[in-house]
């Protein structure tokens, strides 16, 4: 991964996420403990992190989903506060999907630093300077998200609106590096596949 351009890695990473959100059933499974050995073999530490950070997100996710699909009723004793048979299905589905997210993210975020990351996000926020847009602006925003996302300032987002709060200072340099041969062919190929999945 990190002979690639942070570009690459990013388009790379976004198709594995848009693959997760439209797998189903076994292959969704398979392709869900397929990252989760990856994550685990090569970012643990970040990756329990980041699902930690999202726990409470999960939990309430499978509630709604268990409790308050209609369907069949996985526990009849229990009357209306049974949790649907297709609620509990829903509830595994899209838990699923959040973990292997939060796992891909933790395996781009080892391997690829803020610098990279504004790189990256430079190379692929270019086209929208034709809008009228700041592509610098843009790519800086972004990683900021990233940073807090890992690293929350102490009191949470509410520190940040909290008039007079503590604001990080410093420098974020910009590096722009151009993409190789090897990263066209990447993209192009992930572009192949993305378009060939959507008219197949």
């Amino acid at each position: 991964m990190p002979a690639f351009h942070p570009a690459t890695r990013l388009i790379v990473w976004a198709a594995l996420v848009v693959l997760v959100q439209l797998a189903r059933g076994p292959l969704l499974g398979g392709f869900g403990l397929f990252i989760g050995v990856v994550a685990l073999r090569f970012a643990a530490r970040r990756s329990w992190l980041l699902v930690r950070r999202v726990r409470y997100l999960l939990l309430v996710s499978v509630v709604l989903f268990a409790f308050f699909t209609p369907g069949e009723l996985a526990l009849p004793l229990l009357g209306q506060v049974s949790p649907s048979l297709e609620g509990l299905g829903l509830a595994l589905t899209q838990g699923l999907r959040l973990v292997a997210v939060v796992l891909l993210v933790a395996l781009l975020l080892e391997y690829t630093d803020e610098r990279a990351l504004i790189s990256g996000m430079l190379t692929l926020s270019r086209p929208l300077s034709l809008l009228g847009m700041s592509s610098g602006r843009l790519a800086v925003r972004l990683l900021l998200v990233f940073r807090y996302v890992e690293n929350p300032p102490a009191g949470g987002w509410r520190s940040l609106l909290a008039k007079g709060g503590d604001v990080e200072e410093g420098v974020l340099a910009l590096r722009d590096v151009a993409l190789h041969w090897g990263d066209r062919v990447v993209i192009a190929g992930v572009v192949l596949v993305g378009v060939g999945g959507v008219f197949w």
